[in-house]
């Protein structure tokens, strides 16, 4: 609502008077007692207030004097409302205490209980790896827990850096001095000792073959009875062929320039260049080897010096002519075995073709002797020739070609 500049006109003084009688109403129904003794010392304080201000809008009243009359009303309202309630709190008597009923008690006690339980299981996780710790304070059912007493009562008690559960307890009793890893002097074996196992020469000299212990030769005595090899005579001879190879006598360079006599054959090259079986390599006595680890897998690869396996092979097969005839006897037989089992393959499929055109013609209810006449279909031109048809049997499919001259 917009005020102009002037005297208020009676439909503005109506409302103002509803308004303060509606607000007057509003606080009688909260605070009675304070509403009745504000509105018997207010209105004429209002009143004049307001005649006031009519009395000087004669030349003109402005809306800060309207204003202003509503403050004043507004404050003498409060204070007469907070004079009356003073007054009534002072007359009216102490509440009296609401006693708890039964189910309210038990609820109490249960959640307090349950306090005491969570209070209890945290003391029984934080113990710590000593024995140092204190006990909890001890808490009776019928006090409350007072969580000041207790962390009162911990401030002295000494916790413990670690839990025990974060390492482990070692009993260095048990424990043994390895040395870092070196050879310790008390478990050594004493070669002195009683218990020491006793090797003859031999045995010695089949584990380090077995070790494959190459070592160079001892220098001869004699230099006119040393051994010399037996293309250069040279006495520089390769100690692993000397020890290995029933004292073959050649130097390195003589294998280099001869690997057709001195080279070294895998035990797959003998079996299957010279003919020779398992039981014939396996034995040391006629044919010496070596043994080394093998790239190609996990056994051991045996190796043979080649003039000695072809020595034992022209003894065996007579000469170079009979290995030859006896490697082209085992050709053909292989091939005679290979064409053999080629043919049980085809007999077999055959076998198969019959037998399911036996159930086919079971099937049709054609007779099982009765002989296949084609029944050829129209003859069709061949792309690209045109002198030849092609024919196609319905029946069984099969194809033709037909020259046309």
């Amino acid at each position: 609502m917009s005020f102009v500049q002037g005297r208020l006109s009676d439909e503005q003084r109506a409302r103002i008077e509803a308004n303060r009688q509606r607000a007057l109403e509003r606080l009688g129904k909260k605070k009675p007692s304070a509403v009745t003794a504000s509105s018997q010392a207010n209105p004429p304080t209002a009143t004049a207030n307001i005649t006031s201000t009519n009395d000087k809008g004669r030349k003109g009243a402005s809306n800060d004097g309207l204003v202003r009359s509503f403050d004043q009303i507004r404050n003498t309202n409060m204070d007469s409302i907070s004079g009356g309630a003073s007054n009534q709190g002072e007359q009216t008597p102490k509440r009296p205490r609401i006693e708890l009923t039964p189910e309210q008690r038990r609820r109490i006690d249960e959640n307090r209980k349950r306090a005491l339980d969570i209070q209890k299981e945290k003391h029984k996780n934080n113990r710590e790896a000593t024995k140092t710790y204190q006990d909890p304070v001890p808490v009776s059912n019928n006090v409350r827990l007072n969580k000041e007493k207790v962390a009162k009562a911990n401030e002295g008690s000494i916790k413990a850096s670690i839990k025990k559960t974060d390492y482990i307890e070692y009993d260095f009793a048990t424990m043994k001095d390895t040395r870092g890893g070196f050879i310790s002097l008390e478990d050594a074996p004493n070669p002195l000792s009683a218990n020491t196992d006793s090797k003859t020469l031999e045995e010695w000299k089949e584990k380090q073959k077995q070790q494959h212990v190459v070592r160079d030769l001892a220098p001869p005595l004699d230099i006119s009875q040393a051994p010399k090899c037996y293309e250069c005579s040279s006495l520089e001879i390769d100690p692993n062929l000397y020890s290995n190879f029933n004292q073959v006598r050649a130097c390195r360079p003589c294998q280099k320039k001869m690997p057709e006599k001195y080279s070294l054959l895998t035990k797959t090259e003998c079996r299957e260049d010279y003919l020779l079986t398992d039981p014939e390599l396996k034995d040391t006595s006629i044919l010496p080897r070596i043994e080394k680890p093998n790239p190609h897998g996990f056994s051991r690869m045996q190796l043979f010096l080649r003039f000695q396996v072809e020595e034992f092979a022209w003894k065996k097969w007579g000469s170079t002519e009979g290995l030859d005839k006896e490697w082209e006897r085992r050709e053909a037989m292989r091939i005679q075995r290979r064409d053999k089992k080629y043919n049980e393959k085809i007999t077999e499929m055959r076998k198969k073709t019959r037998a399911e055109e036996y159930t086919r013609k079971l099937r049709n209810g054609e007779a099982l002797g009765e002989r296949h006449v084609h029944d050829w279909s129209a003859p069709l031109a061949v792309p690209g020739d045109l002198h030849t048809v092609k024919r196609r049997c319905i029946d069984c499919g099969l194809e033709t070609e037909e020259i046309i001259m």
